[in-house]
C-alpha cells in the first residue's frame, strides 16, 4: 500500500515523542498549569509540520512505531517507544493522523492516553471513546481512508465537538461513554498501594498481569513524586533494574521493566534524589545506577557529569566515572557533546570515560584535547588515547615526543611504553641518546628506559651496551643511576648479546655492578640457565 514516509526520521521521533511529552505533562501537572498547555501546543504545532498536509499512519507494538511496510521507528531516546507502548497496552495496533489534525483532537487523544487501559475498556475501547468525543482527525485501528472519510462524515453529522483547551483546563471533563467504576471506599495511600506492588512484582510470572502491575507501579510512582516523596522509590528502582537485566524473565518482563523506569524517570525528580544521595548509605546500588543512567538517555548522563564537576567527594567522582564507563557506546555521544565545556575538570572527567569505553569515534575529539590549555586536561586525553589504541592514537602520542611540549614527555612516554609501541622506539632511543653533559634531563631518560623495556625490541641492544660502557666525567653520580637503568632495561629485554659487558661491569660492585648482576640474572633466567653470574 501507498503511504507517507516523512523526509526525516528526526522531525518524525522529535513530533511523536512530543506528543509523549505532552501526555506527560498532563498527567504530572495539576489542572491550569502552564506546562500542560504549552507541551500541548507543542505537540500540535510539530506534528503539523511533520504532517505537510500528508496523512500519516503507522504501526504501535510493545517495542516502538513502524510504518506499514513494517519499517521500525528507531528512537534512541525512548520518546516514541513510550507512545507507542502507552498505546498498544490500550489495544491500539494502528493510528493515522489526517492532514487537517485539530489541536481539539489532540487534546483528546492526550486525556485518553491518562487513563488507565482498564478504565478505557470499561468505557467501551479507545476507537469507541474518540468517536463519543467528537475527535474527527485521528483514527485508531484504520487505515482504510474511504472508511476513515465515512466515520468522519458521521461523527460531523452528529454535531459532538471536542473540549477545546481552555474548557479542559477550566470546566468538567466530559462524561464516559458507560458509567465509569465506583471509586472504593478507604483506598490505600500511594505507599501501601507500591508495597503491595513490590511483593506482586516481585513473585509474578504471568507477562500480562506483569505489564499490568508495572502500568499501577508507575501510576504510583507518579504519585509519590508529585508529593516530591522520590525517596520512597528506591525499593522500586532496584526492583525494576533487577528484572531489566534479569534473563531468567521474559523479554516481555525485561522491557516492561525497563520502559516503566523510563517512565518513572520522565519528569528528572527522581534522578537528582538518586544523584544526591550517590555515596549514602540508603542511595541505590550501582546496578540500579547504571540501570537509571542508560534509561534517562541525554539528560541522565548530562546530570552525572555536571554532578562529577561540582562535587568534592572522590568516591562520588568515582562512581560516577565508572558507571558511566560502564554505559560504552550508548554514552559516546553525550559525552562528545559535552567535552568542550569550560570547565578544565569536565572535560578531564569526560576524557578519561571516553578512555575507559575505548571508542574509536572518541578519537578526533581526545587528538583535539591535546592541544587543550590546561596540562591535566592534556595529561588525560593521552592516557585515554593509549586505551583507545590504534595507529591513529599510536600516532597522536608519538608526535608529542616531536612537539615542543615538553611537560607532556612523561606521560606519553608511559602510555608509549603500556601500548609496547613499536613505532616509537626511534624517538624514545632520541631521548636516551639526546646530548646532555650534566644529565639534567635523566628522570626523562629513565621513563624513556622502562618504555623501551616494556617495549621488548632487542633491536636496540647494542645502542644500549655502547651507552652503558660510555664514561660520565661532569655528571658521575647521575651517570650512575642512567647506567643502572641502562642495565634494568637490558636485562627485562634478555637479550644474551648484553650477557658479556654485563658480568664486567658486575663485578665492579657499587649501585651500577648490581644492577648489572640482576639484569644478568633475568637473561640467564630467560635462557633457562640458573647458575649466576661466570
Amino acid at each position: 500500500m501507498d503511504f507517507y514516509r516523512p523526509p526525516t526520521t528526526h522531525g518524525t521521533l522529535d513530533a511523536l515523542g512530543s506528543i509523549y511529552r505532552a501526555v506527560r505533562a498532563w498527567k504530572f501537572y495539576p489542572k491550569g498549569h502552564p506546562t500542560r498547555r504549552m507541551s500541548l501546543s507543542q505537540a500540535h504545532a510539530t506534528m503539523l509540520q511533520l504532517l505537510d498536509g500528508n496523512t500519516l499512519l503507522l504501526c504501535c507494538g510493545r517495542t516502538g512505531l513502524s510504518f506499514p511496510d513494517g519499517e521500525h521507528l528507531k528512537d534512541p531516546f525512548g520518546m516514541t517507544t513510550a507512545l507507542a507502548f502507552e498505546l498498544f497496552v490500550r489495544r491500539v495496533q494502528k493510528i493515522t493522523f489526517s492532514p487537517d489534525l485539530f489541536l481539539e483532537d489532540l487534546l483528546e487523544l492526550v486525556k485518553i492516553l491518562c487513563l488507565p487501559p482498564e478504565a478505557i475498556q470499561q468505557y467501551g475501547g479507545f476507537d469507541t471513546m474518540m468517536d463519543a468525543r467528537g475527535v474527527r482527525s485521528i483514527w485508531v485501528n484504520e487505515f482504510d481512508l474511504a472508511a476513515i472519510r465515512i466515520k468522519r462524515q458521521k461523527i460531523e453529522q452528529a454535531g459532538v465537538i471536542p473540549q477545546g483547551i481552555d474548557e479542559a483546563e477550566t470546566g468538567d471533563a466530559p462524561p464516559p461513554v458507560v458509567a465509569q467504576l465506583s471509586p472504593q471506599p478507604d483506598s490505600p495511600s500511594p505507599e501501601q498501594m507500591l508495597q503491595g506492588l513490590l511483593g506482586r512484582l516481585a513473585t509474578c510470572a504471568d507477562d500480562d498481569i506483569y505489564l499490568r502491575l508495572i502500568r499501577e507501579a508507575v501510576s504510583c510512582a507518579d504519585n509519590l513524586q508529585a508529593r516530591h516523596e522520590a525517596l520512597l522509590l528506591f525499593p522500586l528502582i532496584e526492583l525494576l533494574a533487577g528484572h531489566a537485566g534479569d534473563e531468567t524473565r521474559s523479554r516481555l518482563m525485561q522491557e516492561g521493566a525497563t520502559f516503566a523506569i523510563e517512565q518513572i524517570i520522565a519528569t528528572g525528580e527522581l534522578l537528582q534524589t538518586v544523584l544526591e544521595r550517590i555515596e549514602l548509605e540508603d542511595g541505590v546500588s550501582d546496578k540500579a545506577l547504571h540501570t537509571l543512567l542508560k534509561a534517562g538517555g541525554t539528560a541522565a548522563i548530562t546530570s552525572a557529569i555536571e554532578l562529577m564537576g561540582r562535587s568534592n567527594s572522590l568516591r562520588v567522582r568515582k562512581i560516577l566515572s565508572t558507571t558511566l564507563g560502564n554505559l560504552g557506546e550508548t554514552a559516546v555521544p553525550v559525552l562528545l557533546d559535552l567535552i568542550h565545556d569550560p570547565r578544565w575538570f569536565i572535560t578531564r572527567n569526560i576524557c578519561a570515560i571516553l578512555g575507559s569505553i575505548a571508542s574509536g569515534e572518541a578519537l578526533t575529539a581526545l587528538a583535539e584535547s591535546l592541544h587543550h590549555l590546561d596540562l591535566r586536561v592534556r595529561k588525560e586525553a593521552i592516557r585515554s588515547l593509549a586505551q583507545l589504541g590504534g595507529d591513529e592514537a599510536e600516532g597522536a602520542i608519538i608526535d608529542i615526543l616531536r612537539s615542543t611540549d615538553r611537560a607532556l614527555y612523561p606521560q606519553a612516554i608511559a602510555s608509549l611504553g603500556g601500548m609496547k609501541s613499536r613505532k616509537s622506539l626511534a624517538e624514545l632511543m632520541k631521548i636516551v641518546f639526546s646530548r646532555d653533559l650534566f644529565l639534567q634531563s635523566l628522570p626523562l631518560k629513565i621513563d624513556a628506559l622502562a618504555a623501551i623495556a616494556l617495549i621488548g625490541e632487542r633491536q636496540v641492544t647494542p645502542h644500549l651496551i655502547t651507552f652503558l660502557e660510555a664514561r660520565y666525567f661532569l655528571a658521575a653520580t647521575r651517570g650512575k643511576r642512567l647506567k643502572a637503568s641502562i642495565a634494568a632495561c637490558l636485562g627485562k629485554l634478555g637479550d644474551v648479546r648484553a650477557l658479556p659487558p654485563l658480568k664486567k661491569l658486575a663485578a665492579s660492585g657499587g649501585e651500577v655492578g648490581s644492577a648489572c648482576a640482576d639484569a644478568v640474572a633475568l637473561i640467564e633466567k630467560a635462557e633457562g640457565r640458573a647458575d649466576g653470574i661466570s
